[in-house]
């Protein structure tokens, strides 16, 4: 490190010996400073000296050698300055450990790259603040067979709004097919004896028109059919009540798998009514 100090207001500066021949607009009176060699410090923790400090004889003969040094060095920095008037022409800034903030004088700024941008990247679809959402129970479609006993409580612990629907695991003809909101539990009854699937889409803003969600939907089925029997004897009728949970429990006992819209929708009228001529 050198020190170079303003010959006008006496402020040093600390900087790079590689930063010889720059020049530095002084902060404190906008004096413009060439760098040079000049007496450097043995370390940084070395006091910072006023180069227009007059010399003392009464503080010791110490102090007044290094005001003399101070005024060759000022004295040569005057003349680098008249010698050389541009020698800090297209230079390269450099950070120096100085307190008081200072910048080159003449210099062009490096232009700063644009961060590469990652194309592939997709800004995620914010969550909608108002979308549609029926009541839990509502249903998408009238019940199909009400002559039963079986009861079905769907339970829907997610963020989203749900549709489950429920069809014959024999024909896909749906059973029944009703709205539950986020957070919220529906309860059915009168499901009739036999084997149905149960599959389920998830998303928010419910499009009646399209049977689906246009935020984000995704569709899923539980792994195992849902068996409905139904016993009579000296008591009454025998039957089952089934309770599922949309989201993972604890100590749960079935699993689900990702399904496509058109799994969802197999064997409903607008499958049909999509089928290419």
């Amino acid at each position: 490190m050198i020190d170079v100090g303003c010959p006008q207001c006496g402020v040093v500066y600390h900087t790079l010996e590689a930063n010889v021949g720059k020049r530095i607009l002084c902060t404190k009176c906008g004096y413009v400073i060439t760098i040079a060699l000049a007496v450097t410090h043995p370390s940084h923790s070395a006091p910072e000296v006023n180069l227009r400090a007059k010399p003392s004889v009464a503080k010791g003969r110490g102090i007044y050698n290094f005001a003399i040094v101070g005024a060759v060095a000022v004295a040569l920095i005057v003349l680098l300055v008249l010698r050389h008037p541009d020698a800090a022409n297209r230079a390269t800034k450099t950070n120096t450990d100085n307190a008081e903030k200072w910048k080159v004088v003449g210099e062009e700024s490096p232009p700063v790259p644009n961060p590469p941008k990652n194309e592939s990247t997709q800004p995620a679809d914010p969550r909608p603040t108002e979308y549609n959402s029926l009541p839990t129970g509502t249903r998408i479609e009238e019940d199909n067979g009400t002559g039963g006993h079986g009861k079905l409580t769907v339970e829907n612990g997610t963020t989203e709004d749900a549709v489950v629907r429920v069809s014959d695991a024999t024909t896909d003809q749906t059973v029944r097919w009703f709205f539950v909101k986020a957070h919220n539990s529906a309860h059915l009854s009168r499901i009739p004896q036999g084997s149905y699937r149960l599959t389920y889409t998830t998303g928010l803003n419910w499009v009646e028109s399209d049977d689906g969600f246009s935020w984000q939907p995704t569709y899923n089925e539980f792994e195992r059919t849902l068996e409905y029997a139904e016993q009579r004897d000296s008591e009454g009728v025998r039957y089952h009540t089934i309770s599922v949970s949309l989201n993972s429990v604890l100590f749960g006992n079935v699993r689900t798998r990702t399904i496509t819209r058109e799994e969802f929708l197999k064997g409903h009228r607008h499958v049909a009514l999509e089928q290419p001529n």
